[in-house]
């Protein structure tokens, strides 16, 4: 049959393999007349997607639409793009993190199918989600004549497929019509669209017209010719039994990986050795993707993803300054280490019923461990460390028992210091004890006993052993950085209380959890984005008063704690560089909040008070925060070099502590 399951899926394996034929091909820069078909492929490709759209659409509706879509495109570029930017930097000068950023970002058009194909997705959606049957087309309609007369980065590539996909979601809906058509009368159709593509083929080579390339007009000429030549090698090739073809079969499954793994080293082809090299690229890039399929799609949740990712980037960052070449097997060897730890070590612990000796050693293990940040800690003469987020802590608190300004206290690097309030009295007594690095056991120590309350001593157990396994958690105990000791003692708070939290409960204790998100945000301002995600349903909830109440209270009580030091000194509080606001509001954008306010909302209406979904949230929107930020300023400053000390790579490891409540959700 022609659109049988065997039969597309082979015939987009062939698609995708004449399309790297095709590349080959126009990098040696031959006639017009070999070097032109590879859009007729593409085209192809996309009424096939747009076909079986349209038919898992009727079988399933739109049930984990996006997810798919995530699991089975997004992802897997984004993966490829960071790895091979990655690894390949260290074989061609060509790759680096501008260009990374530039081909997730579509600033280069490299993967101009993959952003083209995701607008479709797009526009499906949205005109399958809130149109109905008539409309919906309509709009599909519309936005394609949009992408027909309108310029893309990748010039006329968008718009020349402007119809295609819609055109295999309309062979789906008139299915019962194609299928009913006889050979013969198949064979007419075919021939026309073969006649119709060759007619605007002679049209486009037509001097004077050809003289519009780069033109929406001369869209105009290559739609209809891509588009009838597409579908005409659909029938054709189903003649040719292509569906019979084992390799065909297999090249389809893998169709979108195969374009994907060539397409960044077309650009190398010139002669017969850079065509092998090319081959050779292509093939590692291949190798790539399937590492993904195989070991991260369906294997790993969203939150053991950033936890791997968080831990190995610390590593590539401070393995680079041994040497460039081992970063690479550091790198390397710390992702394959984090990986068995969360595919096999901790599904053992969760699902083996072991004895209680065996969970007294792995305790006294996780206990050993600390014994040894501890150690290390103490080991490392404070003053020599190039990190001064203790001293920013330890000097104020000094000023402040001295019955001196704490603003005006710098660092042991010379920099500003500026802890909230809060913040200061909380690591007082560790101050006393003579080292603030402390205040990170005793909020591990909190952190891990709201585990074993709230979830069992399995789960205590587990978080346990990321902690003492976390590259980024050595780091930050080892330079006794109180960042991850913020976020510890912020998620021990919220496991205490979470599952206690329904909405009548939220509003019986407004008043007490106004005061307390008053008291935490005075910590550190970053800690309103797990607070906001956590609240925000509730909080939508109440009656208008209530909310103007609660949010006057939380506001106040934050207040508060700055009042004692604007009393103390009014023109250093308020004018001073090290004022409490200095270092905490000189990140970000505006331009970034139009992301995450709308982002931050949807993470929020979406966790539906389960903890697992929650925490994901919580680490993923962290993440992001932190990470649009850095994408933001090395376009902003053109520096482009993530491991500079222009980037605190330290504030991805605000995400851990909500990943490790987290990493059980598929257990």
């Amino acid at each position: 049959m022609l659109f049988s399951r065997t039969n597309t899926q082979a015939l987009k394996g062939v698609a995708a393999v004449t399309i790297v034929v095709f590349h080959i091909l126009l990098g040696y820069d031959i006639s017009p007349v070999f070097n032109m078909w590879g859009g007729l492929f593409v085209a192809a490709f996309l009424i096939l997607s747009g076909y079986g759209l349209e038919e898992s659409f009727k079988q399933n509706g739109l049930d984990g639409y996006w997810q798919k879509r995530l699991d089975k495109v997004i992802l897997p570029v984004v993966f490829f793009v960071c790895v091979y930017s990655y690894v390949f930097s260290f074989f061609s000068t060509e790759m680096s993190m501008q260009r990374c950023l530039d081909e997730l970002l579509y600033v280069i058009p490299t993967f101009w199918f993959v952003f083209f194909i995701l607008k479709c997705y797009l526009v499906y959606w949205i005109g399958t989600r809130f149109l109905g049957e008539r409309q919906r087309f309509f709009f599909f309609v519309v936005c394609a004549l949009v992408c027909l007369n309108l310029r893309a980065p990748c010039g006329h590539l968008e718009a020349e497929q402007s119809f295609s996909f819609l055109a295999g979601v309309l062979l789906s809906k008139h299915k019962h019509r194609v299928e009913s058509l006889s050979q013969k009368q198949l064979m007419k159709v075919m021939f026309l669209l073969l006649f119709v593509g060759a007619a605007f083929f002679c049209l486009k080579t037509f001097t004077p017209l050809h003289t519009l390339k780069g033109e929406i007009a001369y869209n105009y000429l290559l739609c209809p010719f891509r588009l009838s030549m597409g579908l005409a090698f659909i029938p054709l090739l189903t003649f040719l039994h292509v569906g019979k073809s084992a390799l065909m079969q297999t090249a389809g499954k893998y169709s979108l990986e195969i374009y994907i793994a060539h397409i960044p080293f077309i650009g190398m082809i010139a002669d017969v050795e850079s065509t092998m090299l090319f081959l050779v690229y292509s093939v590692a890039g291949f190798a790539i993707l399937l590492i993904y399929r195989t070991f991260v799609e369906k294997k790993l949740s969203v939150v053991e993803a950033l936890f791997i990712v968080v831990n190995v980037v610390f590593v590539a960052k401070y393995s680079a300054r041994i040497s460039e070449y081992a970063a690479l097997y550091a790198t390397l060897f710390a992702a394959i280490f984090y990986y068995a730890l969360l595919r096999w070590v901790i599904p053992y612990i969760y699902n083996s019923k072991f004895k209680i000796s065996k969970f007294k050693i792995l305790s006294a293990f996780c206990l050993l461990v600390f014994g040894g940040m501890v150690t290390v800690q103490y080991a490392i003469d404070p003053y020599e460390l190039q990190v001064d987020r203790w001293s920013a802590l330890h000097f104020p608190i000094q000023n402040l028992l001295s019955g001196i300004y704490p603003y005006t206290a710098n660092t042991h690097l010379g920099g500003n210091a500026s802890p909230f309030p809060v913040w200061q009295v909380l690591h007082i007594p560790f101050y006393i004890m003579g080292n603030v690095g402390l205040s990170f056991f005793a909020a591990a120590a909190l952190f891990l006993w709201s585990c074993w309350k709230a979830q069992g001593r399995e789960r205590a157990l587990v978080a346990g052993l990321l902690l003492c396994s976390s590259v980024a958690v050595w780091y930050e105990v080892t330079v006794r950085s109180d960042l991850i000791t913020n976020m510890l003692l912020l998620a021990a708070i919220i496991n205490f209380v979470f599952h206690r939290m329904s909405q009548q409960w939220v509003e019986d204790n407004r008043w007490w959890i106004s005061c307390a998100v008053g008291l935490l945000a005075c910590t550190r301002i970053i800690v309103l984005i797990p607070i906001t995600i956590l609240l925000l349903p509730y909080f939508i909830k109440m009656p208008w008063r209530r909310q103007v109440a609660v949010a006057l209270l939380t506001a106040f009580v934050f207040a508060l704690t700055f009042v004692p030091f604007a009393l103390w000194d009014w023109q250093e509080f308020f004018y001073f560089q090290n004022n409490p606001w200095a270092l905490q509001t000189r990140q970000g954008n505006v331009l970034d909040f139009c992301l995450f306010v709308p982002l931050a909302i949807f993470l929020a209406m979406n966790h539906k008070a389960v903890l697992a979904q929650y925490c994901r949230n919580s680490a993923l929107m962290l993440f992001l925060f932190v990470s649009v930020t850095f994408v933001h300023n090395m376009y902003q400053s053109e520096n482009w070099n993530l491991f500079s000390s222009a980037y605190d790579i330290t504030y991805l490891s605000t995400a851990l502590p909500f990943c490790l409540l987290a990493i059980g959700e598929r257990r």
